[in-house]
């Protein structure tokens, strides 16, 4: 368990600013936002949504909370696991579990509405129909600008539906906390590792609106982007501003999706998802280079895309699907039995093969990165646990990886790629990342799935 400190109320914003935002550690999970009884207000930036006191600077007392459920200044996963589940993982690599599947929404609309197989959506709508809730914390893009994604409570199947697809920029899901805790009902919840981690300590600390969340949803979370990378993208493209886009969707279409941006001016980019994952090096977040869990290892179940030579070839989007909890597992079985969802349940293996990168990437790559930040002497968040040792040659990889997203984070490499039409750097991109994974897949699996972990004190 993390100590709790004493200090004053009053001190906990300064404290925020000082060993969180200004440290470049925000996660950008709202989470103070929502504690801070509208003194505080998350402020666009090209480094993602920060939270800032509101212009006229009145003083005020911030929840000391805020501090406990801040994801930036860390993650007390040892605590939060015996809190959730009893008990510390047996695997490491994906979190606590009971089983995995790989499946998919039955009913066809929604399915192709998810960026995946649908199963989160479907189990939302699911949990409204049956009752079992009254309204679920979503994310829509669009709801007030089109370019900007935000959190909104969904009480209608619509609603529910409007919230299908992933959204590849952080959002400030736990602004609303203050909404959540006057909502009359219980709630679902669906947000990503960090912000999934904020509302479990919440529920620890007895926050009366995260108390309120029965089942918790996420999905699987690997790298994000600012928000900037979309204006990059535009700019590529002769769009010097957000403000021309009329419709903003990061997987449209047919699995596995494409960005597509409709302009207020009726001209439509369209960008596969492999190829425009090119921005990914030059704008991927802080907080996805620093977090330790890709599986969403809190969750009552979550899900990702079932990346498998067998399912990629069917092309109609599955999902694997993880049960963390015994409700979430009776969940999945209900709708399952009641023919809302088809899933097959598959091996732990099978299922951290479909991602054995991206779990590398932050299983190993995460600590490597979050050792070499610490020498450099900045502030560091604090999971718990750590790998008991480390391979040199996984090292070495982790200096090319890191030297990457530190020559293309520039605003030289920004301005040169956004000379490059998309239809050489989305291919070029595409060879090099396959390319790339294919040299460094000895290392970065060599070893992952025999990795000890121990508890590591603060």
């Amino acid at each position: 368990m993390l100590k709790q400190e004493s200090f004053q109320v009053d001190a906990v914003w300064q404290r925020l600013q000082k060993e969180v935002v200004e440290a470049g550690l925000c996660t950008h999970c709202g989470a103070c936002v929502g504690l801070a009884q509208g003194q505080l207000q998350m402020q666009q930036t090209v480094r993602g949504p920060l939270p800032v006191q509101l212009p006229d600077g009145k003083p005020f007392d911030l929840d000391e909370r805020a501090w406990a459920a801040c994801p930036g200044k860390g993650v007390d996963y040892p605590g939060l696991y015996r809190y959730l589940f009893g008990e510390l993982p047996q695997n490491w690599l994906i979190g606590c579990y009971r089983r995995t599947y790989v499946g998919y929404a039955t009913p066809e609309a929604v399915r192709r509405a998810g960026a995946s197989g649908g199963v989160i959506t479907q189990t939302l709508l699911y949990l409204l129909e049956t009752g079992k809730i009254d309204g679920a914390v979503v994310v829509q893009q669009g709801r007030t600008l089109p370019y900007l994604a935000e959190s909104v409570i969904a009480t209608t199947s619509a609603q529910i539906l409007a919230g299908a697809q992933s959204v590849y920029q952080p959002v400030p899901v736990n602004e609303i906390l203050g909404e959540m805790a006057g909502f009359n009902g219980r709630l679902a919840y669906v947000g990503l590792p960090d912000q999934v981690a904020s509302l479990r300590e919440l529920q620890r600390q007895g926050h009366p609106g995260a108390t309120k969340v029965d089942y918790v949803l996420g999905p699987y979370v690997g790298t994000n982007m600012y928000l900037e990378a979309i204006a990059s993208y535009l700019r590529g493209n002769g769009v010097n501003s957000l403000d021309e886009i009329a419709e903003l969707k990061y997987r449209d279409g047919e699995w596995p999706g494409y960005l597509m941006i409709r302009l207020k001016d009726g001209r439509v980019f369209k960008a596969e998802k492999f190829y425009y994952n090119y921005l990914i090096p030059f704008f991927i977040t802080n907080s996805t280079l620093l977090s330790v869990d890709f599986t969403n290892e809190l969750t009552d179940i979550s899900v990702g895309d079932a990346w498998h030579p067998r399912f990629e070839a069917q092309g109609e989007g599955f999902s694997v699907v993880v049960a963390r909890t015994e409700k979430g597992e009776a969940l999945l079985r209900e709708m399952v039995d009641a023919g809302t969802a088809v899933l097959e349940e598959t091996s732990l293996e099978d299922a951290l093969s479909m991602h054995g990168h991206m779990i590398d990437f932050k299983k190993r790559g995460t600590f490597i990165r979050l050792a070499w930040r610490q020498k450099m002497g900045r502030r560091v968040p604090y999971f718990g646990y750590r790998p008991v040792t480390m391979p040199v040659s996984r090292k070495l990889v982790e200096m090319v990886i890191s030297s990457i997203f530190a020559v293309c984070g520039t605003s030289l490499a920004r301005k040169i790629v956004e000379q490059i039409p998309l239809k050489i750097i989305g291919p070029l991109f595409d060879t090099l990342r396959k390319t790339w994974k294919n040299l460094s897949k000895p290392t970065k699996r060599k070893g992952l799935a025999q990795v000890e972990f121990e508890i590591c004190e603060e």
